[in-house]
């Protein structure tokens, strides 16, 4: 019989609830994108280009290390200071595989993406937890 820990590794990452996470383009000014991650309480804003592709992530550590000291950067689009070109994973990606390369890049969230690029979801720690709850 299988365990819950080798269940979860082999699951695709469609399995999980990917269904909490903030949206904005890359003109979005940074002051405005801090302000919806604040009110739907997420901790980043995935970025998107034309059409729903992928173009970045804004997390929290982004605002720590990259707005906080540099107040100028408030008022400017969120693609200066985002992190451009995130590692995503596939709907179908297992699950285990994702949370190698959660691990190995100390990532929090990483979008997930269909072929096309087109945002789907975002994988996080919380996701992976609420899965073996249940």
């Amino acid at each position: 019989m299988p365990t819950v820990e080798s269940q979860l590794l082999s699951e695709p990452v469609e399995s999980l609830d990917l269904s909490d996470f903030c949206v904005v383009t890359a003109d979005t000014p940074v002051r405005a994108v801090i302000a919806r991650m604040r009110a739907v309480q997420q901790n980043c804003a995935i970025v998107v280009g034309q059409g729903t592709q992928v173009v970045g992530i804004l997390t929290d550590r982004d605002v720590l290390k990259k707005v906080v000291t540099a107040p100028e950067s408030w008022d400017a689009p969120v693609a200066q200071v985002m992190t451009a070109a995130p590692d995503t994973v596939t709907p179908e990606s297992q699950t285990g595989a994702a949370l190698r390369m959660m691990d190995e890049g100390h990532y929090r969230n990483v979008p997930v993406v269909s072929a096309q690029g087109v945002l789907r979801g975002n994988l996080t720690h919380f996701s992976i937890l609420k899965f073996l709850t249940e």
